[in-house]
């Protein structure tokens, strides 16, 4: 949570260039944590205020990471125009879909609970057509309809028990602390997943499938994420900086239909 408030003053002045990404939203989610009657508990599903605060935090701390967003007026028109159209698509049409640009030349992409998605300006230069973006957006709106981030809170092995509602009519500061330290693990966990040891390979491969049928159903062609994994491939280079967190390129190419 501490790292998280050194970001909201650099990307509150970001957001008057992205009208479509709305930051206030974002520090809204640190504070409806302390209103939350449970962020979640063991063997419990995340209802929609906990996926909320949950996604904001994970959000803020990716954007973060990842130099902050790309201030081009196009770029994230274009984004959202293709993204929007995908979650209007999706099973979860409901989400307030967001989609961002992150200044980074890493070629990765990334997702956040409750219809956050980002691309990084490396692999967007790389998505030379809407159906390439599409078939990329889409990937990660799998990630958020399927709940895979949540899933990792969802087993109860970080979060658990009443949240700071409770601690606030109790007056315990100390069990306040202690409950916003718990909050803390399980964004950690997700952070941790999403941009340092990524899903597990099948979870990837779901979201392959997913996202090339929500492209399709959306109008977008079939083959748009696997021409742009192919061109990957083909390129060569650091997988360190290319999908470091995903699968190895050919294995995900060979199991997406041509």
């Amino acid at each position: 949570m501490k790292n998280l408030a050194i970001f909201l003053f650099a990307l509150a002045l970001a957001a008057g260039a992205h009208g479509q990404f709305d930051f206030g939203k974002l520090s809204k989610g640190l504070d409806t944590l302390k209103s939350v009657g449970k962020v979640a508990k063991a063997a419990t599903k995340i209802g929609p205020a906990e996926e909320r605060v949950i996604g904001d935090s994970v959000a803020l701390e990716i954007v973060g990471r990842y130099g902050g967003l790309v201030r081009d007026e196009a770029i994230m028109r274009r984004v959202n125009l293709v993204g929007r159209a995908l979650g209007r698509y999706s099973s979860r049409p409901e989400l307030d879909w967001r989609f961002g640009v992150l200044n980074s030349d890493a070629v990765n992409a990334f997702s956040a609970p409750d219809g956050y998605v980002f691309i990084t300006r490396g692999l967007y230069n790389l998505a030379d057509s809407d159906d390439a973006l599409a078939g990329i957006l889409g990937h990660e709106i799998a990630h958020i309809t399927r709940r895979h981030a949540l899933t990792i809170v969802e087993r109860g092995e970080f979060i658990s028990g009443a949240t700071s509602l409770v601690a606030e009519r109790s007056g315990d500061a100390r069990q306040l602390e202690a409950q916003l330290k718990q909050f803390d693990l399980g964004v950690e966990k997700i952070i941790s997943t999403l941009c340092e040891k990524g899903f597990d390979p099948l979870t990837e491969y779901d979201a392959d499938q997913e996202g090339r049928s929500l492209a399709v159903t959306t109008g977008y062609a079939s083959g748009g994420l696997r021409g742009v994994l192919v061109k990957l491939d083909q390129a060569g280079g650091d997988p360190h900086v290319i999908f470091s967190t995903h699968p190895p390129l050919k294995e995900r190419i060979r199991r997406l239909p041509e």
